[in-house]
Formats: C-alpha cells, structure tokens, sequence
C-alpha cells in the first residue's frame, strides 16, 4: 500500500505539505513519489516543481514528476494513479493553486468515491504554510497513534490487509473503534455490546500484533461524532476509515457521517476502499 506515492501538487502550500510529508514516508516502505500536476500553465519547468521534483529526489526516494494540461481534477487524478501504477494517493484536503481551486471538497469526495487505491488526505493549518518544512518537522509521525474506525461489515473484512499492512509498516500504537449505534441500540443492551466485544475480539485475533500496541474500543452514541471524540481522547495521528458499503462513507451525500468526520477532523485520514 505504501510502496508508490501519487501526489496531486497544485502548487498551494497544502499541497507542498502533502509532499514533504511524503518524503518522510520511506520509513514506511514508500518507495517511489509521483508528483502530479494539471495546471494547464505549469511544465515541468516550472521552478517550484522541479524544486520539489529535487526534494523528493534528496529523500533518496523514486520520483517521477507528471504534468498534464488541466482536465477534471478527480478523473484526472484517478487516471494517472491507474495507469502509472501507483498505490496510494496521498493529497491535500483542500487548498487553492495560483489559478483556481484544485483539490477542495467536491473533487475530493469525487475522487473518495470512485478510487480503487487507498488515499491518505491530510490537512494542515493555514499558519502551517508560513515554514512548511518546520511544520512537517514538527508534525507527530502519521503511524505514532492509529485509530482503526471499525463497523463490522463486509467493508471491515476489505479492509483486513490494509490494516496488517499499516502495523507491518511500523505502527506504534493502533486502537480498534467500533462505535454501538444510539439510534439502533440503548445504552443497556448488555446482549449487543457483549456481542461487539467478541466480534471485535475475533477481529483483533486475526491481527499480526508484532511490536504494536493494539487495543479494542467500543463507544456508544452517534457514529461521526464518537470517531472524532476518541481520536481527540488518543491524541491520534490518523484516522482509518472504509469507504463503502455499511461503512461510513457509503454513498457520500452531504451529511453523512463520512463527510462529518472528514469536514471535521483535523487530523490526517486514510481511506481504504473496498
């Protein structure tokens, strides 16, 4: 999941970020780093690209620099992770280029919804953009404190590998979240939080544990607001959600809890697709 990195770069300092954040990766098995770019009035001369084309490259990571003359954002990202092979996407939640907005909310929900490769999406304060390199210093390593947002569904079990993948990449700390539905459940329902505890027992079984510590959390309440909550309780440095079927991104529409967390959090996100 993380050997090749595809990143959107419009040129905004979140999207700069996004890059300096991925040449911290190759502790994580990143090997190679595609910076991606569809801004009709940038080349690959453009000096600010070929100065993060030069930082990857100082990383001692693979590098490639793609640019394209401008298309739909979403599809045109989807098309190059496709055909260049790469198997993550690690971008900006938001941010704007110096011609218009590249990657910002319907682009990215676009893009969340039609990917076949996980993507990692981040976002970095606005003060962030004054040092970027001192920031991303800064930063708390994505894999420290992982919060493994769980609902049980077929989506879970797609997501079983991902999730072996992140603890065999080096993840320190992991907490498995499931959250017990107020609006299915009562808080008194012994029967159904017993039977989440073994379910997520079973879960956490099939796990190779190896040198992270891995925990089981059950919240009761709404879903959106008790993942944003426990990660705020774990200080965690990113959130692990699936994207489709019962899990929380299904059908994406304005609302939803996957929009609720990702509008919500301040913290980096990976989504896993099924």
């Amino acid at each position: 999941m993380f050997k090749k990195l595809l990143v959107p770069v419009d040129l905004s300092p979140q999207s700069m970020m996004m890059v300096e954040i991925a040449t911290c990766m190759e502790k994580y098995g990143v090997k190679e780093v595609m910076l991606y770019s569809a801004l009709d009035h940038v080349s690959k001369r453009d000096p600010l690209l070929k100065a993060l084309d030069e930082r990857v490259s100082k990383a001692g990571l693979g590098h490639e620099l793609v640019t394209e003359v401008r298309k739909e954002a979403a599809p045109a990202i989807l098309k190059a992770a496709e055909s260049h092979g790469a198997t993550m996407i690690a971008m900006a939640a938001s941010g704007k280029g110096r011609v218009r907005e590249f990657i910002v909310g319907s682009t990215s929900l676009e893009l969340l919804r039609r990917t076949k490769v996980p993507v990692l999406l981040d976002k970095f304060p606005l003060e962030a953009s004054d040092d970027p390199q001192a920031y991303c210093d800064k930063a708390a390593p994505i894999l420290d404190r992982v919060l493994v947002s769980i609902d049980l569904s077929k989506v879970s079990r797609t997501m079983l590998p991902f999730v072996q993948q992140i603890i065999d990449a080096g993840a320190r700390e992991m907490t498995l979240l499931h959250v017990v539905r107020s609006s299915k459940y009562s808080m008194i329902d012994d029967k159904r939080f017993h039977e989440v505890k073994h379910r997520m027992e079973v879960y956490l079984g099939k796990l190779d544990a190896k040198d992270c510590d891995v925990g089981i959390h059950l919240h009761f309440g709404t879903a959106a607001y008790n993942i944003l909550e426990a990660a705020r309780e774990i200080d965690a440095t990113l959130i692990v959600m699936g994207t489709t079927g019962k899990g929380y991104l299904r059908g994406m529409t304005l609302g939803s809890t996957s929009e609720e967390v990702i509008k919500g959090s301040t913290r980096p996100l990976l989504l896993i697709p099924s």
